[in-house]
Order: structure tokens, then C-alpha cells, then sequence
């Protein structure tokens, strides 16, 4: 058996600024095309000429030109990276699709996202790698390329698109109910039942305002920072929670809940599609477009 090791291979990684400066007659230039400096160029040329034990280049002037060994070195060497070219062409056609990375909450991906993953990827040839965290998304250093946040769609650093204004209307269990008419029950009723909340109570303090009550706390409120459960708590008889339309429509159907009779309220805050500020992959785009028309079809 034959290790790398045993391999008289010249150093390969100095081989670009070698073939860089035969094509541009010139150090400088070759470092101005490799954006490196002159001497980084030089350095890496000197090293090759002391592993091959001859010069590839004579000077002249401000420039170089390829010594008859160099000509033949550099002809060989080219000849050698054509080669290779030509033999990776059939293994980069058969390379995978583009990969695109998604940061979520563990709610939306439950309620919302999860079922539209088969047909993007087969539409789109891609492959979604979904993040399911309570996290902010990482940008940096190609962490995330699209992340699906709740707030009020101002992230510094990124473009948001909105994907659902979140509508809300109270939903309740009919073990919660009790046998009551749910037409008996107005806004000051409901701020005395267990009211579940998902991050905050942001949503229950904007909609009782709405309808003139003041929130206020109790100890048989409950918070559940997964949406998804918090509705089964509700299905549960656990407490009231808000419907957030049309984002929870159809995960309603999902539980025994009953929408109480109060036309929806606009939430403070929405569900967005969140991206870098910074021009991204076509296939990131083409998902991102995809997931916005998706989110309008549930409207």
C-alpha cells in the first residue's frame, strides 16, 4: 500500500501563484489578480524553484518570463489540472442540491411549515435543514439563510417580508366552557378564566384593551413558549388561549376548541420571514418567494 506520504508531489497549495504569474508576465500583476501582495507571490515561487531544484522564471525589467524548464513544468502542470478538471466534471453533475438552511420556531415548523417541506424541495431541487429553536437566528458565517420569527418585523441587520398579520380570537375547550353558553361570556368573563400565553402576554393585553378590560395576571395563567403546546393545553381545558389567524387555522381542527363569538383583533405583532441584509444564493430566493406565496394561500 502506497500513503500520500510516500508521494513526491510538489506543494501544491503555492501552484496558483506559479501558474498566475506565467499567465500575467509579472509578479505584481499576478498579485493584483490573486489579491495578495508582490512578495506573497514571490515567496511562493521561490518555494517551488527550491523544491524543484531549478528556476521557472528569469527577470527582465518589471517582469518574468518562463525559463525553458519552466515551460515545460508549467506545460505539465497545466496539462495535470486539465486532467483533473476533466475527470470531477461527472462528479460535479451528480452533486447534491443546493442546501438551504431554516431557523424556526418549534410551533410554526408543527402547525405551518413541515408539510410544505416535500414540495419545495422537489420543486425547487433543494434540501430545507431546518433549525427547530426558540433562538434568534445566526447570520453570520452562513449559520441561516432564512429564519421565521414573530415580533414587529425590525431585526437589525436583516430584510423581513411579512408572511402572516396575526388576527386574534380567543379559543376555548369545551371542558373550560362548562356547559356555557360561549355567547354568555364577554371580555371581563374571559380576563377571569386561566388564560394561556405563548412568549408573553402581549397578545391577551392588546386584546382585552381592545374590548376595554385591563390585564391583569393571575396565578391560574399559564405561558408556554411553544404555540403548539400551548394549544393543547387549551384542547385540554387548561385555560383560554388566542387564536393567531390565519397562521393557527389549521391546527384549530386539530383540537376540541371552540372560537368564541368577538370579530378578530389585529395582533401588535406578525409572523415575518427573516433574511440577511446582504444579496443572497438564487435558491435561497426562490425558497423564500415560495414560502411568502405559501403563507398568502392561507389567508
Amino acid at each position: 500500500m502506497v500513503h500520500s506520504n510516500d508521494l513526491s508531489l510538489p506543494p501544491l497549495a503555492l501552484l496558483p501563484a506559479v501558474m498566475a504569474a506565467a499567465r500575467n508576465g509579472s509578479f505584481s500583476a499576478a498579485a493584483s489578480e490573486m489579491g495578495v501582495t508582490h512578495s506573497v507571490i514571490s515567496r511562493h515561487v521561490a518555494q517551488v524553484e527550491q523544491w524543484l531544484g531549478y528556476d521557472l522564471f528569469e527577470r527582465y525589467g518589471r517582469g518574468v518570463r518562463p525559463t525553458p524548464d519552466g515551460q515545460r513544468f508549467l506545460r505539465e502542470t497545466q496539462a495535470a489540472i486539465d486532467l483533473l478538471s476533466q475527470g470531477a466534471q461527472p462528479w460535479r453533475q451528480r452533486r447534491g442540491p443546493d442546501v438551504i438552511k431554516i431557523s424556526l420556531l418549534p410551533s410554526y415548523a408543527r402547525i405551518w411549515f413541515l408539510k410544505l417541506v416535500p414540495e419545495i424541495e422537489r420543486d425547487l431541487n433543494v434540501r430545507l435543514e431546518l433549525e427547530i429553536t426558540e433562538r434568534l437566528a445566526d447570520f453570520d458565517g452562513g449559520q441561516t439563510d432564512i429564519a421565521i420569527r414573530c415580533g414587529k418585523g425590525q431585526w437589525p441587520g436583516t430584510k423581513s417580508s411579512l408572511l402572516f398579520a396575526d388576527d386574534l380570537v380567543p379559543l376555548i375547550s369545551p371542558k373550560l366552557l362548562d356547559g356555557r353558553d360561549p355567547q354568555s361570556l364577554d371580555a371581563d368573563a374571559i380576563a377571569n378564566l386561566p388564560l394561556l400565553n405563548d412568549s408573553d402576554a402581549t397578545g391577551w393585553r392588546h386584546w382585552l384593551a381592545e374590548h376595554g378590560v385591563k390585564y391583569r395576571p393571575k396565578p391560574s395563567d399559564r405561558r408556554f413558549e411553544d404555540y403548539s403546546v400551548g394549544l393543547s393545553a387549551a384542547g385540554a381545558g387548561l385555560g383560554v388561549i388566542l387564536a393567531r389567524l390565519p397562521f393557527a387555522r389549521t391546527a384549530i381542527g386539530n383540537h376540541d376548541l371552540t372560537m368564541l363569538p368577538f370579530a378578530p383583533v389585529r395582533s401588535p405583532l406578525a409572523t415575518f420571514l427573516v433574511q440577511p441584509a446582504y444579496d443572497q444564493r438564487p435558491a435561497v430566493r426562490a425558497v423564500a418567494e415560495r414560502l411568502i406565496t405559501a403563507a398568502k394561500a392561507c389567508g
